[in-house]
């Protein structure tokens, strides 16, 4: 399993704790992100993508549903984030709003912003629909729409694994028996090779608009999108679903010595992260 029950190790020597994001705290979050998310990840770098209020806006919505993780160190500073989304397959208005907009997408697309137009572009060469993989794994609540970043300080520790394996726990603790995520980056995707299984993947230089261009043309060292899913088990966690309260304060995930149902003693690992 992935998750276990045995001490973080260097994260407890480092003064480094996991903890559920308040809202609050979602300006620290969008700043790490302005610094070490943006200019990194080649979809928001090719088109320069910065902080808006459209983008706070869906920051604090992912925080404010209470799925998302950060790692701070002894200073109470954020130096790493999991952003993610839990989605009821079963919820008839969010599946067709969904729907409606997957139709819509490429009709609207003059209208998009350029990231939007790379986005849907992605979407249709990985034919990427999340209701059909919860439907071939019969699952109900799924763990998604997530954004992993490390400050660049605090890499090669192991935070984005640790970050990744605290999402998961969280998620099991709230009904969640699956996960699919988009891999942009060869960091993200050797994080996610290690136990999910790779559905399908698009090279960014095969993404053209309607006049052969390319939508990034400049990827870098990382060269595709890779798409992924984890079946989740509830013995991955140690949370009891009915003791986690909906609306949670700041509550601490790894706190040393201590194991309940808002506490999650995990095992780093040594592979070198960076977002």
């Amino acid at each position: 399993a992935v998750v276990s029950t045995q001490s973080t190790g260097q994260f407890d020597i480092a003064g480094i704790q996991f903890l559920t994001i308040p809202l609050e705290r979602a300006e620290e979050v969008l700043e790490l992100l302005a610094v070490s998310y943006l200019p990194e990840n080649p979809i928001d770098a090719s088109v320069r993508v910065q902080r808006s209020d459209g983008f706070d806006a869906y920051i604090s919505r992912l925080i404010e549903k209470s799925a998302c993780v950060m790692a701070v160190d002894s200073e109470d500073k954020i130096v790493g984030v999991r952003l993610a989304e839990i989605i009821d397959v079963d919820d008839a208005l969010l599946k067709l709003t969904t729907s409606v907009q997957d139709a819509l997408a490429y009709v609207l697309s003059p209208f998009h912003s350029d990231r939007e137009v790379i986005h849907w572009a992605i979407i249709r060469a990985l034919q990427y629909n999340l209701y059909d993989i919860a439907a071939e794994q019969a699952s109900k609540r799924v763990l998604t729409h997530g954004i992993l970043c490390v400050a660049a300080g605090s890499r090669h520790m192991g935070l984005g694994t640790e970050l990744i394996t605290q999402s998961e726990a969280l998620a099991v603790a709230q009904g969640c028996d699956l996960t699919v995520v988009m891999g942009t980056t060869l960091n993200s995707q050797a994080i996610f090779r290690r136990s999910y299984t790779a559905l399908r993947s698009v090279d960014y230089l095969d993404l053209k608009d309607s006049n052969g261009g390319y939508l990034i043309p400049y990827p870098g060292k990382d060269t595709s999108c890779v798409l992924f899913m984890k079946v989740l088990l509830p013995q991955q966690s140690n949370f009891e679903k009915e003791d986690i309260e909906k609306d949670r304060p700041e509550t601490s995930l790894s706190e040393p010595g201590k194991i309940g149902p808002t506490d999650e003693l995990l095992t780093p690992r040594d592979e070198n992260k960076s977002m």
